[in-house]
């Protein structure tokens, strides 16, 4: 990016700076008061990088008004493999080893909303607060409490208790896949070689609906919802006869997915062993896509009104 010798460079960098000034200014980059920092240390793990980190949510918060459907998926890993107590390994992921970051994201134009840096057990005190599902969901979608929205969740989060807290605490309805396991399941709904391919039974209860359909043999999909309360099937499935609430849910679902790859598109971040400037530049990518975000809504609005 600095090598101007043939032509490949970026103008706009060689001529602000040279690589080695560049270069100077990452290694003494800092965010927070090192004179203090192992002091705020032994009540907060993030306490390296919480003043900008929470800087930037809360703009997050208040720039902008999300669209109906939001999605929380806990599939944000930012790659890192230097020393942190709260680093994960994630197989399932290319980088395996990184830091976990859970989101609240839009599903139309993926803008970011909500973020939380997952940091395992805090030390006693104020920021020693609880990593349960629900308490997690319920931190999140704090932003659009009492908004009517729609949030979908995949199985890890869902559950019928935190459906109903939605419901009624935060005013939000839910779609979102469940996992088999839970007690809340009705053993006709799990899986069954006796069942007809592509069939559906539904379960209603007060406020919230519950499939099982079948997409394969011996093979079941189980999905609730607070938004829909029929059985109804989406015609455009044809022969799959898929429900309503499964196609919302596979309609809704990607919103953090997709959010990652435009971070990952044009990447900021470079090889550091300190945790904090790895989440600093994971912050420039989300801020890059919602400041996306805003631009093309306002140049959306710009042209609705002829202007």
């Amino acid at each position: 990016m600095w090598d101007n010798s043939m032509g490949t460079g970026v103008e706009a960098l060689y001529l602000t700076m040279s690589n080695s000034r560049f270069r100077f200014l990452l290694r003494c980059l800092r965010f927070d008061n090192v004179h203090s920092r192992e002091q705020r240390k032994s009540l907060d793990s993030l306490a390296a990088f919480r003043e900008i980190f929470e800087t930037f949510v809360s703009n997050c918060k208040t720039s902008y008004k999300p669209t109906d459907y939001l999605t929380i998926i806990d599939e944000q890993l930012v790659a890192f493999r230097g020393n942190c107590t709260f680093r994960v390994y994630m197989p399932s992921k290319p980088a395996k080893y990184g830091l976990k970051i859970f989101a609240l994201a839009s599903t139309t134009n993926y803008y970011a909303s909500n973020l939380e840096v997952y940091v395992r057990k805090q030390p006693n005190g104020p920021f020693n607060i609880s990593n349960s599902t629900q308490d997690l969901v319920l931190r999140l979608v704090e932003p659009i409490s009492g908004t009517n929205r729609n949030v979908t969740l995949d199985n890890w989060f869902t559950s019928v208790p935190i459906a109903m807290k939605l419901r009624e605490e935060k005013r939000l309805t839910m779609v979102g896949t469940l996992r088999k396991n839970k007690r809340e399941v009705p053993p006709n709904f799990l899986p069954d070689a006796a069942k007809e391919l592509k069939s559906s039974i539904f379960g209603f209860q007060k406020n919230c609906t519950l499939v099982s359909y079948v997409p394969k043999k011996k093979k079941a999909v189980l999905a609730i919802s607070t938004m829909h309360d029929n059985a109804a099937i989406y015609p455009a499935t044809g022969d799959d006869r898929k429900p309503v609430i499964i196609t919302t849910y596979n309609n809704t679902k990607y919103g953090v997915d997709v959010l990652d790859k435009m971070c990952r598109q044009y990447d900021t971040a470079r090889n550091s062993r300190r945790w904090h400037l790895t989440l600093f530049f994971h912050v420039l990518n989300v801020g890059g896509v919602n400041g996306l975000c805003m631009i093309t809504k306002t140049r959306t609005l710009l042209v609705g009104w002829n202007l």
